[in-house]
């Protein structure tokens, strides 16, 4: 069977459809079929390419720890393409074959990126400056490798609550509540709204390549922050408040 942009177009489900960021539904999604179709018809997997995307955003972090604006560009478009990557490993696993270990590979990729993608351009702000940092502010770093963190603790608290869940599930002592965030109907959700279009699969690749341009790459590390950090500190402060709540029904 041969594989057209078309087919992947056609078959992308309407919950899909309507969760893509705007970016994304009007740049990388449409580019996305065609790069899916490249894929399929050369048999390669939708793991394959979650995995392969680990190394395009590797690849980026460590372009921006150059004291050099050429590298922070590649960097910055590496990033693009690592978006890219991911929306065409969701169109060949859902519209081709689903694997197992599929979600681990997707979420790896980004998961790994985030973790380092704020400290590294930190290094360029460090190196250049930018639209309100100087050359050489140190603090900048400690900066970005806290809006990382903030992102890699509030998963792990996710995480770690919803397998604390599952096991009181399972014993009979709570009742299991919807996770939103793989509701495919939670289309509106405020939460689900934020994490698909704020963040590294959303605007965020747009933002750094602009910021990169122009020389203003410490405005979108102020926006990570805000975005990372503040939205880690309120995530986990409501996963305790839910644990304690639960706690004593």
């Amino acid at each position: 069977m041969k594989y057209s942009p078309s087919f992947f177009r056609n078959t992308m489900p309407d919950w899909k459809r309507k969760k893509d960021p705007m970016v994304s539904r009007f740049f990388y999604r449409p580019l996305s079929f065609f790069v899916a179709s490249i894929c399929a018809n050369l048999g390669i997997s939708a793991n394959s390419v979650s995995y392969f995307s680990i190394y395009i955003g590797l690849f980026g972090c460590i372009s921006f720890l150059f004291d050099s604006h050429i590298w922070h560009i590649v960097g910055a478009v590496m990033f693009n393409v690592w978006l890219l990557l991911d929306c065409v490993d969701g169109n060949l696993a859902r519209s081709v074959k689903k694997q197992p270990f599929g979600e681990f590979a997707d979420a790896a990729s980004s998961y790994i990126l985030v973790a380092f993608m704020c400290t590294c351009m930190a290094f360029a702000v460090y190196h250049e400056g930018g639209f309100f940092l100087e050359p050489g502010f140190v603090w900048i770093i400690l900066f970005g490798a806290i809006s990382s963190t903030g992102d890699t603790l509030m998963r792990l608290i996710y995480q770690k609550y919803l397998n604390s869940e599952r096991e009181l599930v399972e014993q009979g002592v709570i009742k299991q509540e919807k996770d939103v965030f793989k509701d495919h109907n939670q289309v509106s959700s405020f939460a689900v709204f934020m994490g698909e279009t704020m963040g590294i699969g959303g605007i965020l690749p747009s933002l750094i390549l602009l910021a990169t341009l122009l020389h203003s790459l410490d405005v979108v590390l102020f926006y990570c922050f805000a975005y990372y950090f503040g939205s880690s500190m309120i995530m986990i402060i409501k996963f305790i408040l839910k644990a304690i709540r639960k706690s004593q029904v």
